[in-house]
């Protein structure tokens, strides 16, 4: 025991742990072990960060800040994360991406009117000093006052959250270091910061909210989603500015306003759009037909630019059908009313390519210039009446025709994603989703065409939901139903009981382009489902695997070839599969690219999707003009919303360039204008696509808003390339638009349905009378100083005013549908 004693009295006293001292830190420099200021709500690290509003203390730190911080800046809860709104934006105002700084945050609040949307600043609880607060309060003050600007209020009301931007990336953050990790040095933690927190890679995860557009108010409201034009029209802050210098240095635009109306709202407007007209019957559709020297040259004209896309009917039966019609004529009561409704349909698709002269010649009446429009209505009225409950082949057929004839005549262009959504569960209602082969009722024949509808119906819904910025109706799990056969019509007939062999897919059949774009269909769809998405939450190397997708199946585009070079027709048919194939796969490569290549000028990881982006955009136009230069048919069909997109592009780069000179060395913006030539080449690109696209909007009953905007857009371009060309540029626009007015007005010069005004001032020669005396003198100042001008004078104040006379609606902007 004394043993004992004598060996505890030898060991050193045992000293009492010393408790460790927490650190005065925020959670991300505390998790770094880096030296924090503790400034609040922000200190300076975080706040050079791409993550600022990571920086958060923990509970009860309000009690140890230094003497410095007023605690007034404080909220009551002394352990708030909540970022205050001008902590909110740390990226630039016209950023294209954004990242909630909650990850369960959908959809900002206000998004219904501009009122709402332009929130209330005297509730938001106080700030404490910040030293970037104010221009962070500035910045978006300039960004909301674009928006009310330029889309006018109260006509649009813009979602909110894809502008007020709270960083690039949402990135997990870094794990905290292990407790005996050694940095030598402060500078090395720094540095490492550097490395690893600023730097970007493909494999971090990306969340992002994309551009909407929701236009009205309340509960009575239209959206728009991440289209590409709802993307790039923050990128031309300008644009209201500069129209509205046009304005008021051209007084001739006020002295034709009333006339410039009814062109804007489509001289089709009173008649027959809203003129009523009696039930359709079968002995008054037939009235409706051509004669059969037309019918017989429209049928033509679908059957090659229309049919040999979009894959519905069995030529042959057809033709046969239209023979046994005709035929019947002496005695109607025998004659199907569901195939004259077809027939009148399918006439109306072909109208707007044929020659009017030439039908003009095969007819024994007069045909008017809304004679197709006359077709489409009785058309949609019967089938409305019809209500088939069960639809049929024949049925199916109906509805798909009218979409594409609506879309020929731009009109119905806000409910075609209604339209196809409810084809697509109409089908899907008859089983047209799940593959026919699994059923043994269903003949050789029938089976084939069922594949046909099919894929047709997925096309259009696919078309519409990228025009109008929506996702798709369906998704690739939803159906199994294989691609068409790759064969000729007469190999196939309705008595066939063995499926005739399928032939190689570079063999040109009459389904080669049906069998070809069916393969890069699922593809499409899901870049169609991610980009347009409430949120965007991938990988940027999973963009780049789209990327890569979508252009090898671009490099394996049939090389089709026509052997007998006199046949006009099948070389047509040829040179439009194929620039169709491509023009969709290069959309989607645009789609897929536009929220990341607005933001390449500042990070330089997403370089590769502003060059992406130009590519494709420079194919689709390229395209366009080489067919523009063949024939106009072809031309005509290539036009589509993929030409705006393509054209608004090019034309965001060109600006973006000279408004942002100090981008990346490497980006495309910088090397378009460091070659000489570039931007007049990709300019020569854009001016032929407008003239292509003005030949399109004289044939629609709408157009004139969207071509007015698009003729300022480029104008605005050219004045920013090249600054002293800038009234010239601005004369070209009033140019443009005297212009297609007065075409379009000598067009219907004897009409009808011009009613009284007739051609209004426009019975002169309004764009002779601008070029002999160009109004480039301003007229008023541009600030009015609440001076209304005189009465009649036609100017309104700059705050009532749309640009271009109120031409330009948000509305059709965001929806116009071109293709065939």
């Amino acid at each position: 025991m004394a043993d004992v004693q004598e060996f505890n009295s030898m060991r050193p006293a045992e000293r009492p742990k010393k408790r460790r001292r927490r650190t005065m830190a925020c959670q991300p420099c505390r998790s770094r072990k880096l030296r924090c200021d503790r400034e609040y709500p922000t200190c300076s690290r975080c706040l050079k960060s791409r993550a600022p509003t990571n920086c958060t203390y923990e509970d009860g730190f309000l009690w140890q800040q230094p003497a410095t911080v007023s605690g007034a800046s404080f909220t009551s809860d002394h352990g708030s994360t909540m970022p205050q709104p001008e902590q909110a934006m740390q990226t630039p105002t016209d950023s294209g991406l954004t990242v909630s700084t909650r990850p369960d945050a959908l959809v900002s609040n206000s998004v219904l009117g501009l009122g709402s949307t332009l929130a209330d600043t005297s509730s938001r609880p106080p700030d404490g000093p910040h030293p970037h607060s104010h221009a962070h309060h500035k910045g978006r003050h300039r960004e909301r006052g674009f928006l009310e600007t330029v889309l006018g209020a109260p006509k649009a009301a813009v979602n909110q959250e894809p502008y007020v931007n709270t960083g690039l990336l949402q990135r997990p953050r870094r794990p905290a270091p292990e407790p005996d990790m050694h940095y030598s040095s402060q500078v090395d933690q720094e540095g490492i910061e550097e490395d690893d927190q600023d730097i970007l890679s493909p494999s971090h995860q990306l969340d992002l909210s994309p551009r909407i557009m929701m236009r009205g108010r309340e509960t009575k409201t239209r959206y728009s989603g991440s289209g590409i034009f709802a993307n790039l029209v923050a990128q031309f802050p300008d644009i209201r500015s500069f129209a509205e210098e046009i304005r008021l240095t051209n007084p001739i635009l006020s002295r034709v306003r009333p006339d410039l109306e009814r062109v804007k709202k489509g001289l089709w407007k009173r008649k027959p759009l809203n003129e009523p007209f009696p039930e359709p019957t079968t002995a008054s559709l037939i009235a409706l037909l051509p004669s059969r020297g037309v019918v017989d040259e429209l049928i033509g004209l679908y059957l090659t630019y229309i049919e040999s896309q979009h894959r519905i009917l069995h030529v042959p039966s057809f033709l046969r059908e239209v023979d046994q019609f005709f035929a019947m004529l002496d005695n109607p009561i025998n004659v199907s009313t569901i195939f004259v409704v077809q027939l009148l349909l399918v006439l109306a698709c072909a109208w707007n390519l044929a020659d009017v002269g030439s039908l003009q010649e095969k007819s024994a009446t007069l045909l008017k210039c809304y004679t197709a429009v006359e077709w489409v209505l009785h058309a949609e009225k019967w089938i409305d009446s019809a209500h088939i409950k069960r639809p049929d082949i024949v049925a199916l057929r109906l509805y798909i025709l009218l979409i594409m004839a609506q879309n020929c005549f731009g009109t119905k262009r806000s409910k075609a994603w209604l339209a196809t959504g409810t084809l697509i569960r109409q089908a899907m209602l008859a089983g047209y989703h799940r593959d026919p082969n699994k059923y043994a009722r269903i003949s050789v024949f029938n089976k084939e065409m069922r594949r046909r509808i099919w894929m047709t119906i997925l096309e259009l819904d696919m078309q519409v939901a990228i025009d109008r910025g929506m996702p798709p109706n369906i998704q690739n799990s939803d159906y199994d139903t294989l691609p068409p056969l790759n064969i000729n019509d007469d190999e196939i007939h309705e008595s066939s009981t063995e499926p005739p062999k399928d032939r190689p897919i570079s063999e040109v059949t009459d389904s080669s382009f049906a069998t070809a774009i069916a393969r890069s269909l699922p593809l499409r769809l899901n870049a169609c489902h991610l980009m347009h998405s409430p949120r965007i939450s991938c990988r940027y190397e999973e963009i780049q695997r789209l990327d890569w997708e979508l252009s090898r199946h671009i490099s394996r585009i049939p090389a089709w070839s026509v052997s007998d070079a006199n046949d006009l027709v099948a070389q047509h048919k040829v040179a439009l599969w194929k620039a169709m194939i491509e023009t969709k796969l290069a959309q989607s490569l645009i789609s897929i690219h536009t929220p990341f290549a607005i933001e390449a000028r500042r990070e330089s990881l997403f370089v590769p999707s502003a060059r992406s982006r130009l590519d494709a955009a420079v194919s689709i136009l390229t395209t366009q003009k080489r067919l523009y230069e063949t024939s106009q048919p072809l031309s005509l069909c290539m036009l589509g919303e993929w030409t705006i997109q393509a054209y608004i592009t090019i034309c965001q780069i060109l600006h973006s360039g000279n408004q942002h000179p100090t981008c990346y060395p490497a980006s495309t913006t910088s090397t378009i204008h460091a070659l000489p030539g570039l931007p007049d080449s990709l300019l020569a690109l854009v001016e032929t696509a407008l003239i292509a696209l003005e030949h399109r909007f004289l044939l629609v009953v709408k157009g004139a808003k969207d071509y007015f905007f698009l003729s300022t857009i480029v104008a605005l371009v050219k004045a920013k390339v090249w600054p002293s060309q800038s009234n010239i540029c601005k004369q070209q626009v009033v140019e443009r638009v005297l212009s297609f007015a007065q075409t379009l007005f000598s067009r219907h010069a004897t009409c009808e349905h011009l009613g009284a005004p007739g051609m209004g001032s426009f019975k002169d020669n309004q764009v002779a009378a601008f070029v002999a005396t160009p109004g480039m003198e301003p007229v008023l100042p541009s600030d009015l100083d609440g001076i209304l001008p005189p009465p009649g004078f036609g100017v309104t104040p700059p705050g009532d005013f749309d640009p271009f006379l109120d031409v330009f609606d948000w509305e059709d902007l965001t929806g116009i549908a071109l293709g065939n």
